[in-house]
């Protein structure tokens, strides 16, 4: 197999390192073209069994193209090539310490042109074989006739067996004339389905018998019951698993295919097609909009394309309007464009958007405490269920990522007891867009989207491949941004701003020894025990006093049940404080709670008291 690299942003060396760590046999030969400035090369890879299929050969050189050769080019994939001596100034390398590339497992290496030698010494061609014959085996130097060929009823295909190098190869099958009619149709329960791939976008439907029937032509007598015998001994779903959506940046078209076994349908979509060869202005126009957060959102677009069910941050993405944000959104969503899905950003009774990769919340106006859950749900579950209007729910392997854009600098509600310490285990990437600045190019998406499929499979391969995944939670390192603290911590539930106003007045009384002097509170403040009463006194009239306790708890402000304390002969119940409160307590001046309480509301709270 030949590959080819002709953009210069790969060299000779860096190839043939790669392949030597891989451990795969190659020749690399410059190109005619080839400059010390400009590398240009082919890349041989030798296989460890001939393969005389046209369609097989197609089909192992894309793999090898996508898995072995990153940033070659995607479109050599063709069985014949023709190669153009070097320059003489350079030299071929090579490496053969290694493996061949493993063929032998494909399945169709052959087909009925293959020319074979019987027994006899007799050539002839494979379709022209009706029995069990003894032949020389093509797949090796065969001195005795080692191998046969034979027809297989059970799989409906012809193979070559040899004994000499014990292996079994299979004929590229032919499609029969059921083949062909049936093939987007399948048996499951008592129903035939019509699945298929319409504009890139998956689809399935019951249909009745009769359906197929007109739709297959297979209407009259023998047609009919070998149509659907056929059917359900071939393409029989016994029980539908899932339905997986997955982006596929390796193929040209769109396809699915079935897992008979396992009942697990396989969607798979094909990214947007290489247009303009110009990696510097994607570079320039992401580095404009993300600053020094240019590695990271390399990284995450790199995940973003060349895999499926890798967890990653949400982009949580504020700015003025015309900052660019949305703009943004609109590429990344063209990567994949039948996978990116318009989200309202809540759970509601149908959920076609779990089938999508990427879930866009434009413009999000939701502060309730269910959305945060439901952010949270739709990336941690490893399944989901989708429901979609007359259709039986079923279920697909979660893959979701999220873009939450909003002109607001606090777009959505968080729990700020849950602001993250570590950039290896945090959820957001939470970054407010600059203001563009100078003459603003109306054409620059489209530019972006002609320039970004060439981009991705090179650039971003180039970055997928170099990830260190393992450590981090979400598959990177996410950075904790100042515009993701001040999210934290000035996001609070009406709870916690209640719980905050409490704690302002308790900070302040203690403060100021002025707690109501018929009641002993200070002391046993003082002893990192917080009276009961006096949560009840000061719990809001349109909460119980329970409500505000858990609250607590859950800012970890206080811990265990509430005992009987004594200080200064006096026994009440009280909640032992946790060494956050007594920091709290303690300081020489205590700032108010981080929370959407102002000072102004905790002074008139206090007023309210003294």
């Amino acid at each position: 197999m030949t590959g080819d690299y002709d953009s210069g942003e790969h060299t000779i060396q860096e190839v043939h390192d790669d392949l030597k760590i891989k451990g795969i046999n190659h020749l690399i030969i410059p190109s005619k073209s080839h400059k010390a400035e400009h590398h240009k090369f082919h890349v041989v890879i030798p296989f460890d069994v001939p393969i005389y299929s046209v369609k097989t050969y197609k089909a192992i050189a894309s793999k090898i193209v996508e898995e072995i050769l990153p940033g070659s080019d995607p479109s050599v994939t063709d069985a014949a090539r023709y190669i153009y001596g070097s320059p003489e100034n350079v030299d071929a390398v090579s490496f053969w310490a290694g493996k061949n590339f493993e063929a032998k497992s494909q399945d169709g290496l052959w087909d009925g042109a293959l020319e074979l030698e019987d027994a006899t010494g007799t050539m002839r061609v494979a379709s022209e074989f009706d029995k069990k014959t003894a032949i020389y085996c093509p797949f090796h130097e065969d001195s005795n006739p080692s191998a046969f060929i034979e027809y297989s009823e059970k799989s409906d295909n012809w193979f070559i067996h040899c004994s000499a190098c014990g292996e079994t190869f299979w004929m590229e099958k032919e499609e029969s004339y059921l083949d062909r009619v049936c093939k987007n149709y399948f048996s499951y329960g008592k129903e035939v389905w019509d699945l298929g791939m319409v504009n890139d976008e998956f689809f399935y439907e019951k249909l009745g018998s009769t359906k197929f029937h007109i739709r297959t032509k297979t209407e009259e007598g023998d047609e009919k019951k070998q149509a659907m015998r056929y059917l359900v001994n071939n393409k029989h779903i016994r029980h539908l698993s899932r339905i997986d959506y997955l982006s596929d940046i390796g193929v040209d078209e769109s396809f699915y295919d079935v897992d008979i076994r396992t009942g697990i349908i396989s969607a798979h979509h094909k990214a947007i097609p290489v247009e303009v060869q110009d990696n510097p202005y994607v570079e320039e126009y992401l580095e404009d909009r993300f600053g020094s957060h240019l590695g990271f959102i390399k990284q995450w677009l790199a995940v973003y394309c060349h895999s499926n069910y890798q967890k990653l941050p949400t982009l949580i993405l504020s700015g003025g309007r015309s900052s660019g944000k949305s703009t943004f959104a609109e590429i990344v969503g063209e990567v994949y464009p039948t996978l990116s899905f318009q989200w309202s950003g809540n759970e509601e009774s149908f959920t076609y958007e779990v089938e999508k990769k990427l879930l866009i919340v434009e413009e999000n106006i939701s502060d309730k405490v269910s959305q945060y859950k439901t952010l949270k749900k739709y990336t941690g579950q490893k399944y989901a269920t989708v429901k979609k209007k007359f259709k039986d729910p079923y279920q697909v392997r979660n893959n979701t990522n999220i873009i939450l854009l909003s002109n607001e600098l606090i777009p959505l509600y968080v729990s700020r007891e849950e602001l993250p310490t570590d950039s290896r285990n945090n959820q957001f990437f939470v970054y407010e867009f600059p203001v563009l600045r100078g003459s603003i190019d109306p054409d620059t998406q489209q530019k972006v989207l002609a320039r970004l499929g060439h981009y991705i499979r090179t650039e971003l391969k180039t970055i997928y491949d170099g990830l260190q995944s393992s450590g981090f939670r979400y598959s990177i390192d996410v950075p904790i941004t100042d515009e993701e603290r001040e999210l934290f911590t000035a996001n609070t539930s009406d709870l916690e701003s209640d719980v905050d106003i409490l704690i302002n007045r308790l900070v302040d009384q203690f403060n100021k020894s002025s707690f109501p002097s018929d009641q002993p509170y200070y002391a046993f403040v003082e002893q990192g025990q917080l009276p009961v009463m006096w949560i009840k006194n000061y719990s809001p009239s349109t909460r119980h006093y329970n409500q505000i306790v858990k609250g607590m708890r859950r800012q970890r402000l206080i811990m265990g049940e509430a005992e009987r304390f004594q200080v200064d002969g006096k026994r009440i119940f009280c909640l032992t404080m946790t060494s956050k409160l007594i920091e709290m307590l303690n300081e020489t001046h205590s700032p108010k709670v981080a929370g959407v309480v102002s000072d102004v509301a905790g002074s008139l709270f206090n007023e309210e008291g003294s």
